[in-house]
C-alpha cells in the first residue's frame, strides 16, 4: 500500500492518516477479548498526542525518557504517539499494583533516568502513597493525562 510518504515515521504516518482518514478507527480498546468497548479515530489520536506532545516540550528536552504508567486502553496509546510527536523515549511501565511496593517502580525510574512520567489520575492516587517511602518517586514530574487540563504535579 502506497499511503505517499518516502522513509515515512509513525509520526508521519498518523499525521497523514488524520489528514486523509480523520474519521477512520485507528484503534479499538477490547475489554474482554471480544466486546468494543472504545475507539479512536486518527483525528482524535493526532489531536490528543500532539496535546500530550506540547506538554512534553514545554517541560522536558528532546530525548529525554518518559515513563509510561498506564493501564491497558487508549489513553497509553495517545500518551506514546505523544512521545514520538514530541521528540522523547517513551518507557512503558505496567503500573503498580494498589498497597504494593514501589521499589521497582523507583529502580526503572533510576535506570531509565525519566524525568517525566505520565499517568492516570488513579494511577497517580495509587503512586502518591508512597512518595513518603520512596524519595526517587520525587525526582520526576508527573503528569495525568486522562483529565480534560493536564495537570502537572512538580514533586521536585
Amino acid at each position: 500500500m502506497n499511503i505517499g510518504l518516502d522513509n515515512s515515521t509513525l509520526s508521519d504516518l498518523l499525521h497523514y492518516r488524520a489528514i486523509h482518514q480523520p474519521n477512520q478507527i485507528a484503534y479499538t480498546f477490547l475489554t474482554d477479548g471480544s466486546t468494543k468497548e472504545i475507539a479512536i479515530t486518527y483525528a482524535e489520536l493526532d489531536l490528543k498526542s500532539r496535546a500530550v506532545a506540547s506538554k512534553l516540550q514545554l517541560n522536558s528536552n528532546i530525548g529525554a525518557r518518559i515513563l509510561l504508567l498506564y493501564p491497558p486502553g487508549l489513553e497509553f496509546i495517545v500518551a506514546f504517539f505523544g512521545c514520538i510527536y514530541a521528540g522523547r523515549v517513551a518507557v512503558p511501565v505496567y503500573p503498580p499494583r494498589p498497597n504494593h511496593s514501589l521499589s521497582r517502580l523507583q529502580a526503572i525510574i533510576a535506570d531509565a533516568r525519566a524525568t517525566i512520567a505520565l499517568a492516570t489520575t488513579s494511577v497517580l492516587s495509587n503512586v502518591e502513597q508512597g512518595f513518603a517511602e520512596f524519595p526517587d518517586l520525587h525526582n520526576i514530574s508527573w503528569i495525568t493525562t486522562d483529565n480534560r487540563l493536564f495537570r502537572k504535579f512538580a514533586t521536585r
